[in-house]
């Protein structure tokens, strides 16, 4: 006979209680690791791109364009197919908490049982063998190893998977005139990822760096939609032209590599960038002739990833616009490379701001404020928005920012003497000011859906839009919502405001012109190809290009009147350029001037 010391008081409450405890939080955690697995499992078929049925759909529109039936059908297939894609990854970070929390209390409630034991030693006269304490021992380690491998297995399905985003297509090519993210490691300069939230000031630079002055700035076309948000300050401009036949193209110039980008124009000099799996490059072309005066191949940065990452085919690895000072030019690669380059093709510096990761890829555009360069960066996890010295490519500050992917750029917005930067993500406005990143004020708008296009500022008002959302305006001075339009949502496409009226174009197709004080149609003219491309203001007219390079430019008035519609003669998501009468427009392969 073995005497064993002690015996559990089962039979007290508290013990109970933590048993209790400890049972349903094994299950628990057992439910929400099932659940991850089923949602992982699902997650990697879900795609909201390539959905054979929503392709299927568009292939049947391709021969009944005027089937609005079948339109509708199609914007509320991809809307569902979109919601259940993020909803999936939005429970997977949840599941990964609830898990953990789970798997914290069974392991405390079991460990607690360990100190109700009976006072006095009992003689045990069974057979040796039976040692209940070492029974209860081995099962609950049994439980919570049970526990662990099932927590290991779910978060290896559930954190590095890929989705099937990066699956190539040639149907469809989705623009990013405007969006931004990053995960991975960060640059040099940054601060890690878990470093503190907030402003983080930085040195000022040892030598003062020269940029241009506003007036030159309007003069030029510096960065995506120019230096006044798609205002052109020209006269005359051509509005007929045929890119198959030659009719009004001064010159076509093949493009090395493929490239979402728009192109920007600095006197003489035209600038883009392209890339593909293998490299990364920026070209300058020359304004009179089209030729191609040097390529800098963006190579050798430090934290650079040895191989560059998957992306969509619909996003590529040239999404975002260029900018320059005047003096410099900055492009920005889905690598996370950012290079900043003399006129001359020669490196000022460069630096590496960490492997955007998001559902499509890397693709808000550069913006500048006098000498700072500013980057939205917002991404799955350790979002951020920062202001570099355009001289050094060091920090000015960085802001970290709890939000998704967002495929929208930075919009400086000069009102009087006031200056801020408003940045859009899901689901908020956010305002900041360019010379510290001190945030100024937000607004809950935009919850729901994807946010590509770029804030506006005009008459008073700030408006943005959220695909599948709506179109939202906000009051620039009192920071209210004044009204929301759930009908005509520019997707990609940044509308532009002008006589009280926002004209824009739609991802499925359609142009729109919508009261700005009311948020109400004006009109709506059906169209057969959507649009990527950002709307320009010509006086009194707005061309705007489709997906399939064709021109459409009408009238700023309240029924529609078109003036002419021109075919590139290839594809085009790129915002066009406007200089000196002429028109820059990037297709899929070639770079065209259009002009008398």
């Amino acid at each position: 006979m073995r005497i064993v010391e002690y015996q559990k008081d089962t039979t007290s409450l508290n013990y109970r209680v933590l048993q209790g405890l400890g049972v349903i939080s094994a299950f628990f955690s057992l439910i929400i690791a099932a659940l991850m697995i089923a949602n992982n499992l699902s997650l990697k078929k879900t795609d909201p791109i390539h959905s054979p049925a929503l392709l299927k759909l568009k292939n049947d529109l391709n021969t009944d364009r005027n089937n609005e039936a079948l339109r509708e059908e199609i914007r509320e297939l991809d809307l569902l197919t979109r919601q259940a894609f993020f909803t999936s990854q939005r429970f997977n970070r949840l599941a990964i908490y609830m898990l953990v929390g789970g798997l914290v209390v069974m392991v405390g409630a079991f460990k607690a049982l360990e100190a109700y034991k009976a006072k006095f030693p009992y003689p045990d006269g069974r057979d040796p063998k039976d040692d209940i304490i070492e029974n209860a021992a081995w099962a609950r380690k049994s439980v919570t190893y049970a526990g662990l491998v099932m927590v290991g297995f779910a978060l290896i399905l559930a954190l590095p998977w890929q989705t099937t985003l990066d699956q190539k297509t040639v149907t469809t090519v989705i623009d990013v005139e405007g969006s931004a993210v990053v995960a991975g490691p960060a640059g040099p300069e940054f601060k890690p990822a878990n470093a503190e939230a907030g402003p983080q000031p930085a040195p000022a630079p040892a030598v003062p760096v020269v940029v241009a002055s506003r007036a030159e700035m309007l003069q030029n076309w510096p960065g995506l939609r120019g230096a006044a948000a798609g205002i052109v300050n020209e006269g005359d401009m051509p509005t007929e032209w045929d890119g198959e036949k030659g009719t009004g193209i001064i010159w076509k110039k093949e493009i090395p590599l493929p490239g979402f980008n728009s192109p920007i124009v600095w006197n003489d000099r035209i600038f883009l960038s392209g890339g593909d799996q293998s490299k990364r490059q920026v070209y300058c072309y020359s304004v009179d002739k089209g030729d191609l005066l040097w390529t800098y191949d963006v190579t050798g940065i430090e934290g650079s990833p040895d191989k560059a990452p998957k992306v969509s085919a619909d996003t590529g690895y040239a999404a975002a616009t260029m900018t320059t000072d005047g003096t410099r030019v900055f492009a920005i690669f889905s690598t996370g490379d950012l290079v900043a380059l003399d006129f001359e093709g020669k490196k000022v510096w460069a630096r590496n701001v960490g492997v955007p990761e998001n559902p499509y890829g890397h693709g808000s555009s550069l913006e500048l404020h006098k000498d700072i360069l500013l980057v939205q960066y917002d991404q799955e996890e350790h979002s951020f928005f920062a202001g570099l010295n355009v001289g050094t490519g060091k920090d000015r500050w960085r802001v970290d920012r709890d939000f998704g992917p967002s495929w929208a750029s930075p919009t400086v917005v000069r009102s009087g003497d006031k200056t801020e930067v408003i940045l859009s993500a899901e689901p908020d406005v956010v305002s900041y000011d360019p010379e510290t990143g001190k945030q100024l004020w937000h607004v809950e708008c935009l919850e729901g859906g994807e946010v590509a296009p770029s804030p506006v500022f005009a008459e008073g008002k700030i408006f943005a839009a959220c695909d599948y959302v709506a179109v939202v305006a906000i009051d620039a001075e009192t920071h209210k919502q004044l009204w929301r339009n759930e009908d005509l949502i520019p997707g990609v496409s940044t509308p532009i405001v002008t006589k009280g009226m926002m004209f824009g174009g739609m991802n499925d197709g359609g142009m729109f012109c919508m009261d700005v004080t009311t948020g109400e149609e004006v009109w709506y003219e059906d169209t057969d190809d959507g649009f990527y491309a950002s709307p320009l203001l010509v006086g009194d007219r707005v061309y705007l290009m489709d997906r399939e390079g064709v021109m459409h430019i009408f009238e700023t008035t309240k029924e529609f009147k078109s003036v002419s519609k021109n075919a590139l003669g290839e594809a085009s998501v790129c915002t066009p350029a406007v200089l000196g009468g002429n028109i820059y427009c990037r297709g899929v392969k070639h770079l065209f001037r259009i002009g008398t």
